[in-house]
């Protein structure tokens, strides 16, 4: 954008440096800056007159020249110009780029405005006219200049040439463009022949370009329109929000994970089946009657969605959450070649999430770009963990996602323990109303996916202070589970899980020789048990949910009632068993999370 309003004002400080030039001594002058042109007829030229004129820079002033700069070098915005040397750069490499392209790409990797002098000692950060930035810095040394400009030299006699609109630099190479990562990602002539067609088109799906009104220089208003002399278009895409990260921006730095076409669908296809929904979900709903007591409602609820773009939509943003790393986390400093405390087996995502087995990531590499704003790390392969990415372990505390408690009264506590080996837990302790009453507790399990997990109840030891009975002995308890939930027809379907281990049941029956099996009725014969001493994870069976409830309200989804189940009129059982509950949480592994944690036991 032209910012004239500062010409007068750079105009006086070209004049000081001219005369500072002309003024200086011998020493000064002739050892480090000697001109190959008169100081004087330089300062009266335009940079582009100065740099046609000079026959060192003919391939520069060519490239100019096609990328349609030269006006701008000969009009009154002052500018610093670091050209390279004939000889020094291969116009040819930039003879396929559009005039847009080299514009971008080389023309304004050379320039940046204001006045950039190489004297005394120069550390700088200089921001280009592309809004690439690069290192200038040195000090005069004798027979050679000194400076370097993104290490490329600064010519002895050929640098600090005024022009009456700027400054000129004359050095042994070219500056290298290198895209920010969103221009790679998004611009298929940069990427060239990488094959990530499939990321590039996602993330234009969310790209919009807009008009930044109060940037714009306005001009005047034709036939009714309000026009701009220079006008400043933003580009923004939603995804940055999503992954918390800002690509485009050049002073960042982030390792980016590119998945090749190849790479894409197959990690697509690994994902899509969790995210498999059908066009109406019931489920059981619960509302409180006119005593305050809450029971099951007459009328399920419900939800309505188009099954095929949630499905393609969710397996899609699953995929990119975990592709974005930033190089300033600990956690990821490794991988850029930085010491790390926190050592190299783990990497955290720029959504915070963290992945085991980094480098077997990192080997699925295909080629790894530099950018000015991190490097793209090309993959043919997303080796990454289900249960870590897309499909984690669910944990539903009882004291959130109790939904409904029956013959009992149901209070929350919260054990803090001193034992730093053990968590402080919270719990929803449900005491029956009568002798007689065997309680039940429905917890729901919101955000449940399409796939088989294995269900856990994790229940808290008994204590002593929570009963009235002083004589109170820490007894287990005897539960069976019911779990209702959506079939993929649509309509509500329950499954009652009993305990499967036959040493279980077995030992149930010798320990109470006269409670005999002859029907199925008698389920508390196969109900499970915890262990009352302690936090006990008890395991309940898998399951496989026919339907995925992943972004749905928490009312609409399956539950999972737990019951206390034994014979009330078997003082044998009522003397053994408690009709107490303690719940914690329902825990839902899945499946190919429990098989890898199984194979993996020492």
């Amino acid at each position: 954008m032209k910012r004239n309003n500062f010409f007068i004002f750079k105009l006086l400080n070209f004049y000081i440096l001219a005369a500072a030039l002309l003024l200086a001594s011998c020493s000064d002058f002739d050892d480090y800056n000697e001109a190959v042109t008169d100081v004087t007829a330089s300062a009266n030229k335009t940079l582009w007159e100065n740099i046609q004129q000079t026959p060192e820079l003919s391939d520069f002033a060519a490239l100019v020249q096609r990328a349609g700069f030269d006006d701008e070098l000969n009009a009154t915005e002052y500018y610093t110009v670091w050209a390279p040397k004939n000889g020094t750069f291969n116009p040819a490499d930039y003879s396929a780029l559009s005039k847009e392209a080299l514009l971008k790409q080389f023309v304004m990797n050379h320039v940046a405005r204001y006045s950039f002098p190489a004297s005394g000692r120069v550390e700088e950060r200089v921001l280009m006219l592309n809004e690439k930035s690069y290192d200038f810095g040195g000090a005069p040394a004798y027979g050679a200049s000194g400076y370097q400009f993104d290490g490329n030299n600064l010519l002895t006699g050929y640098y600090n040439l005024p022009s009456n609109n700027g400054v000129l630099h004359i050095m042994d190479g070219a500056a290298a463009y290198y895209p920010n990562l969103y221009e790679y990602v998004t611009d298929s002539v940069l990427s060239g022949d990488q094959n990530i067609r499939t990321l590039r088109n996602f993330f234009l799906r969310y790209e919009t370009t807009y008009l930044d009104e109060a940037r714009s220089v306005v001009g005047p208003i034709v036939d009714g329109m309000q026009t701009y002399v220079d006008s400043v278009m933003v580009t923004e895409n939603s995804l940055w929000t999503t992954l918390n990260a800002q690509l485009a921006v050049e002073d960042s730095s982030y390792t980016f994970l590119m998945p090749t076409d190849k790479a894409w669908t197959g990690f697509y296809e690994r994902i899509k089946p969790y995210y498999k929904y059908i066009a109406s979900t019931q489920a059981q709903a619960f509302e409180r009657n006119n005593r305050g007591t809450v029971v099951i409602s007459s009328t399920n609820a419900k939800k309505d969605i188009n099954a095929a773009y949630w499905q393609d939509s969710l397996s899609n943003r699953f995929l990119t959450r975990y592709l974005l790393y930033s190089n300033n986390d600990g956690y990821n400093q490794w991988m850029t070649g930085e010491p790390s405390y926190l050592g190299s087996d783990t990497i955290r995502t720029t959504n915070r999430v963290k992945l085991s087995g980094p480098q077997e990531i990192l080997d699925q590499a295909v080629a790894t770009k530099p950018m000015s704003n991190g490097r793209a790390v090309i993959v043919d392969s997303m080796a990454m963990r289900s249960w870590e990415t897309f499909a984690p372990e669910l944990s539903f505390p009882a004291t959130a996602y109790t939904v409904r408690n029956v013959y009992g009264s149901a209070t929350s506590h919260r054990v803090t323990s001193s034992d730093p080996n053990q968590e402080d837990f919270s719990y929803v302790y449900l005491k029956p109303g009568t002798e007689f009453d065997l309680p039940e507790m429905t917890i729901q399990l919101p955000g449940v996916l399409s796939t088989e997990y294995s269900i856990y109840c994790v229940f808290a030891p008994a204590y002593d202070k929570q009963t009235s009975n002083p004589g109170y002995v820490e007894k287990p308890n005897r539960v069976i589970f019911r779990l209702n939930y959506c079939n993929a027809r649509g309509t509500l379907s329950n499954q009652q899980f009993l305990d499967e281990d036959a040493d279980h049941v077995a030992a149930f029956k010798e320990r109470f020789p006269l409670i005999i099996d002859n029907n199925l009725n008698k389920t508390y014969i196969r109900s499970f048990e915890n262990d009352p001493t302690r936090v006990d994870t008890v395991y309940v069976g898998d399951f496989t949910f026919p339907c995925c409830y992943y972004g749905f309200d928490q009312e609409v989804s399956p539950n999972i009632t737990v019951v206390a189940n034994i014979d009330t009129f078997d003082d044998d059982l009522l003397d053994a068993y408690s009709c107490d509950l303690r719940i914690v949480s329902i825990i839902l592994k899945p499946k190919e999370l429990a098989v890898f944690e199984e194979s993996n036991k020492k």
